[in-house]
C-alpha cells in the first residue's frame, strides 16, 4: 500500500472536519454523536488527543493509562476526553488544529518501511507504519461522519477519503459471515451500497470455511441486503443510530438479522 493514500485522505477528513467544527453553532457543539455517551464536543477532544499524542503537542496523551494487546481500549481514549472537560472550545480547536499541523509536517516525510513498527502510537501500541496510518484516516473519517450526523449535515463522502474507507469496511464482511457468523460453506450474500459511494458486493463462504468477496451480483444469493453508504458506515463502526435506518433485504431473513447485529468490527 501506498502510504501516501492514507495520509492524503487522513489529511483531506482533517481539514474538513476543522471547517465543520469552525461553523457550528454553541448548540450543536453539545448535540449527542452515536458514539455512546459521546457529544460533539467529546469526539472533538477525542481526536484532539489522539493527534495531539501522535505530533508532540497540545495536551498530549493520558499519563496515568497504558494500552495493552491490539487495539485501543475505550477506559483509554475516554481517559484521553475527560483529561480535557475543563478545555473551552476555543483551546479544542486549536489543539486539534495545532496538532494536525504538527502531524501534516511530519508526514511529508512518509515511513521507510510500511511493516515497520511507528516510532510513536496511542499508548504505545504496537502497530506498523502502515496500521497506524490507515486507523488515523478511518477514525478521523468515522469521527467526522458522527459530528455530521449529530447535527444533521450529511457529507463528507465526495472525496478520496469516502471511497477508501467503505473499501475497507467491505474488506471486514467476509469475516463477519464467515468468522463472527459460523455461515456454512455456500452461503452467499449480496450486499449493495446505494449513495454516494455506490457499491455492489457478494460475498461466499467456500468449502474450507473461509469467507472471500468479489464486486458484483452473484445469482441465487442466500440473502441480498441494501443500504445507504452512511447506513453500512454506522453499522461496521459500531455506531448508535440516531435516527431510522432504512435497510431492505430479501432471502434468508435469519442470515440478514445475524448480520445486521454482529456487522461491528471496530472496537
Amino acid at each position: 500500500m501506498d502510504l501516501s493514500l492514507y495520509v492524503d485522505a487522513w489529511a483531506e477528513s482533517a481539514d474538513r472536519t476543522l471547517a465543520l467544527l469552525d461553523a457550528l453553532t454553541d448548540d450543536a457543539w453539545h448535540a449527542p454523536t452515536g458514539c455512546p455517551d459521546w457529544t460533539v464536543r467529546d469526539v472533538v477532544a477525542h481526536l484532539a488527543a489522539l493527534e495531539s499524542e501522535l505530533a508532540g503537542t497540545g495536551r498530549g496523551a493520558p499519563t496515568e493509562l497504558t494500552v495493552d494487546g491490539s487495539e485501543v481500549e475505550s477506559a483509554y481514549t475516554e481517559a484521553g476526553v475527560r483529561q480535557r472537560d475543563d478545555a473551552s472550545r476555543t483551546e479544542l480547536l486549536e489543539e486539534l488544529r495545532e496538532a494536525v499541523a504538527a502531524r501534516r509536517k511530519a508526514l511529508e516525510t512518509l515511513p521507510e518501511d510500511p511493516r515497520a513498527t511507528a516510532d510513536v502510537t496511542p499508548g504505545g501500541i504496537g502497530w506498523s507504519n502502515e496500521l497506524l496510518l490507515r486507523n488515523r484516516m478511518i477514525d478521523v473519517f468515522v469521527h467526522e461522519q458522527d459530528i455530521r450526523t449529530a447535527v444533521d449535515l450529511p457529507g463528507g463522502y465526495d472525496g478520496r477519503t469516502g471511497p477508501l474507507v467503505v473499501s475497507g469496511f467491505l474488506l471486514a464482511i467476509p469475516f463477519v459471515l464467515a468468522k463472527k457468523l459460523k455461515a456454512e460453506p455456500g452461503t452467499v450474500l449480496v450486499l449493495e451500497l446505494t449513495g454516494p459511494v455506490a457499491r455492489t458486493v457478494s460475498v461466499e463462504v467456500g468449502d474450507d470455511g473461509r469467507g472471500r468477496l468479489h464486486d458484483g451480483e452473484t445469482a441465487d444469493p442466500t440473502a441480498r441486503v441494501s443500504m445507504a453508504t452512511e447506513t453500512f458506515v454506522e453499522l461496521v463502526a459500531g455506531r448508535e443510530a440516531l435516527r431510522p435506518l432504512a435497510v431492505t433485504w430479501t432471502g434468508d431473513s435469519t442470515l440478514v438479522g445475524d448480520l445486521l447485529a454482529e456487522i461491528a468490527v471496530t472496537p
